[in-house]
């Protein structure tokens, strides 16, 4: 449902006043996603062979889970603060999450590769994005926002230049997202700061 543009109506207050209402949930949230990505991404350089298997499943589970973490977020968001590629980015997790758990190996290397390089532009790009809007709107606090989605684009980069690799490159492959992926959520939740005007 499209909303009209009210000039009389404050945007940025309806944007703050819903940012400082969920806050500590969010944060919570993005802790516990944190921990337990860097928990999954540890786990998976640690035990690269002897149990990938389990691993794989973890991982999966935890990829799914930031997809729909992020239909939860863009639900949540205000109206004209909402941006389209947490849709995209969540369809592309639960992908990723999916093709993890149903195919072998062998056929998911290439793959998953350049589909967690283009999930991590995207997810890059929307931080990118999110973090501008705010600066512009004068909001504080997005300069975590920005690094986060630096380091997506950075190791997107690197997945890029590196597609045809092993499965146990594909391994450290995987958890260096889950470790980066978990990095940014604590960051992101670290800088997480009751915005006043």
């Amino acid at each position: 449902m499209m909303r009209w543009f009210d000039s009389d109506f404050d945007y940025v207050q309806e944007m703050i006043n819903a940012w400082n209402n969920g806050r500590k949930r969010i944060r919570t949230i993005y802790l516990i996603l944190g921990a337990l990505l860097l928990i999954a991404g540890i786990l998976t350089a640690v035990f690269p062979i002897g149990i990938f298997a389990v691993i794989q499943y973890l991982a999966a589970v935890a990829v799914i889970g930031i997809g729909i973490y992020h239909f939860i977020t863009f639900a949540s968001m205000t109206y004209y603060f909402r941006d389209y590629m947490l849709i995209i980015s969540g369809i592309l997790n639960v992908l990723i999450g999916i093709m993890l758990l149903v195919m072998p190996i062998q056929l998911t290397v290439q793959v998953v590769t350049f589909m967690l390089a283009f999930l991590l532009i995207f997810n890059g790009a929307e931080k990118l994005s999110f973090a501008s809007r705010l600066r512009y709107y004068r909001i504080p606090h997005a300069g975590t926002l920005t690094f986060s989605g630096v380091l997506n684009i950075i190791l997107a980069v690197v997945f890029l230049l590196l597609p045809f690799v092993s499965a146990l490159a594909l391994n450290y492959i995987l958890c260096a997202y889950l470790v980066i992926m978990g990095i940014a959520l604590l960051i992101e939740a670290a800088g997480m700061k009751k915005i006043e005007l």
